[in-house]
């Protein structure tokens, strides 16, 4: 009799095998007396294509009048893409088949895809053996053991279930037929390799990219000016920008900006006030500015920051991160949409902290954590945000000789997050000089790290200039040396980068700044954290949208007809991220 246990890749069925002592090795699984470990290789199956239930749908413009298609009852097949990976369906399937099985565990990835890989796999073979759950939140041998030895009953998954497979129909559904409606009627006579087709959160997300590249391509240029002085007061020099006093900004309307000069009559006052003989004043003013601690990493947020470091891609980020995962075994699961940690964590952080003092790196920071005590307990540890997986943080495993190049950028960046998130707020001295002559004012601001807590860890260089000194009173007399006028025309906004892009996806389209907003909208936003790069990588493989070398993403004409189509049709309901995103709320709840 024996447990078959089946994980969704090679290695993690290489891993748990070692961990649970199964020495045996064959070319489809890792066997002992009781114990199977065999692996999927992602999805292995997939559902059938619409002409696989009614041969009437093969021509895709004959068979429009059948539309919209939806099976009675949705069947599946081996993916086509993965023909060499048939043959380990057909194992696995015996494996479970076979009269000695007397239990199977699911050992996917703990995420309603992995749910989704083990469930398909169990309907195909029609299995009838009890089923339970391996939920892996870290690959190291304790978390492995501690999984098998705690799995749980596979009912105890069945929403999450539900949700995977009602979330693959419906995409089945709104691509199977948007892409055959779209093939045949939004192409035009030119073939621009475009390839048309539609997606639940594809299409909404190009629609976000496309209505940026609609702004920047309608946006006309305005004249204005600026202004800014050169000034002395005793052994200081430094540069001021003039601004309008009381102004009053429209954030539509660059323009109103405080520093823009739009009239005529404005700039000759200006000018005529730096051309006469009364003095300047400098008046400086001090005010502390609070930076929280960063929270520790989900996937979206680990992206974001790698794209605005390294400009590297959301695929790219998501790859070394699972790599840390699986294969050094030195962070936890990444595709995770929480940024917070469980409370029954709290004892164990202790030891992974003074694990992480063993790197000459990182030994300051995890010393002064056992100095002086950890910071923002309350906020770090929170069951209530903690859904199917909890922050990304180290294990405490130490790095091998093997950890190099990307991997070992990520894992100190993940590290120094955690740390970070521990440590008390910094504080911010920002120092503000206004210049003042007959009513006009010239603004300088300046921030100078007062107190560094969390940013000891993570460091942000002051904004100092190199001639900054003391002000010989205050308010000081002061002497201008020069000015410079520049004649300058409003420029439209930037392309959205990834990092902006999958906040906008998070967020279902909404620019959100505020942290305990943005927890708000958790789980309403297009896609999920492990599916939001694969979406931006396949409307780049369709041309629908361009990277360019700066990393900015912009939309090609065939996305900006595909979106305006829709618009004109109207389906414009497939292109609103905010409908989107209530649907995938909809799945999580």
């Amino acid at each position: 009799m024996a447990v078959v246990v089946i994980a969704e890749k090679p290695s993690v069925a290489e891993d748990i095998a070692k961990v649970l002592g199964v020495t045996k090795k064959t070319e489809t699984h890792w066997e002992s007396d009781d114990l199977i470990i065999t692996w999927a290789v992602g999805h292995l199956l997939e559902l059938k294509t619409p002409e696989e239930y009614d041969e009437r749908l093969k021509d895709w413009r004959k068979s429009i009048e059948l539309l919209p298609f939806i099976p009675e009852q949705f069947e599946l097949k081996p993916n086509s893409g993965r023909g060499s990976n048939r043959k380990q369906l057909t194992a696995i399937k015996k494996l479970i088949s076979s009269k000695s099985c007397i239990e199977i565990v699911n050992a996917c990835d703990a995420a309603r895809e992995g749910e989704l890989i083990f469930r398909r796999i169990i309907e195909f073979s029609k299995s009838k053996v009890p089923m339970t759950r391996m939920w892996l939140q870290s690959m190291t041998p304790d978390s492995i053991m501690k999984a098998y030895q705690g799995r749980q009953d596979s009912s105890d998954f069945t929403m999450l279930r539900d949700a995977a497979v009602s979330r693959a129909e419906a995409d089945w559904i709104i691509g199977m037929n948007g892409s055959r409606i779209a093939s045949t009627y939004l192409r035009t006579g030119r073939n621009d390799g475009t390839s048309m087709s539609l997606g639940r959160v594809q299409t909404a997300t190009l629609a976000l990219i496309v209505d940026k590249e609609l702004e920047i391509l309608g946006h006309k240029a305005e004249p204005f000016w600026e202004v800014e002085v050169d000034f002395k007061s005793g052994n200081s020099e430094w540069s001021a920008r003039w601004e309008r006093r009381d102004n009053v900004e429209d954030k539509d309307n660059p323009l109103t900006k405080a520093h823009r000069i739009t009239k005529q009559n404005e700039k000759e006052a200006i000018e005529k006030m730096l051309g006469s003989q009364s003095e300047f004043l400098t008046n400086q003013t001090h005010r502390d500015s609070k930076e929280n601690p960063p929270l520790n990493y989900d996937l979206t947020s680990l992206q974001r920051e790698a794209n605005s470091m390294w400009s590297w891609t959301s695929k790219r980020t998501l790859s070394v991160a699972q790599q840390l995962y699986d294969t050094h075994k030195l962070t936890t699961y990444p595709r995770t949409d929480s940024r917070y940690l469980p409370e029954d964590m709290i004892e164990t952080i202790g030891k992974t902290i003074a694990q992480l003092g063993a790197q000459e790196k990182l030994q300051p920071h995890s010393q002064r954590l056992k100095e002086n005590g950890l910071q923002n307990v309350s906020r770090n540890f929170n069951d209530s945000k903690v859904s199917d997986h909890y922050a990304i943080i180290p294990t405490g495993k130490l790095p091998q000789g093997n950890l190099t190049g990307d991997a070992a950028k990520l894992y100190e960046l993940i590290c120094r997050q955690f740390l970070a998130s521990f440590h008390p707020v910094a504080i911010w001295d920002v120092q503000t000089r206004t210049t003042t002559k007959e009513n006009h004012d010239f603004v300088k601001e300046v921030r100078v790290l007062r107190e560094a807590g969390w940013r000891e860890v993570k460091p942000k260089s002051n904004s100092i200039p190199e001639k900054w000194n003391e002000l010989p009173s205050n308010p000081a007399p002061t002497e201008a040396l020069d000015h410079r006028f520049k004649e300058e025309l409003t420029k439209p906004t930037n392309r959205l980068k990834e990092a902006k892009l999958l906040s906008l996806m998070e967020h279902a389209g909404r620019t959100i700044d505020d942290e305990a907003m943005a927890e708000a909208m958790k789980g309403k936003g297009l896609g999920t954290p492990a599916t939001r790069a694969d979406t931006i990588e396949k409307l780049i493989a369709r041309n629908f949208i361009q990277r360019a070398r700066s990393g900015s993403l912009r939309a090609t004409p065939g996305g900006i007809k595909l979106i305006e189509l829709l618009r004109a049709i109207p389906v414009e309901w497939i292109t609103s991220p905010e409908l989107t995103g209530d649907m995938e709320a909809k799945l999580s709840s």
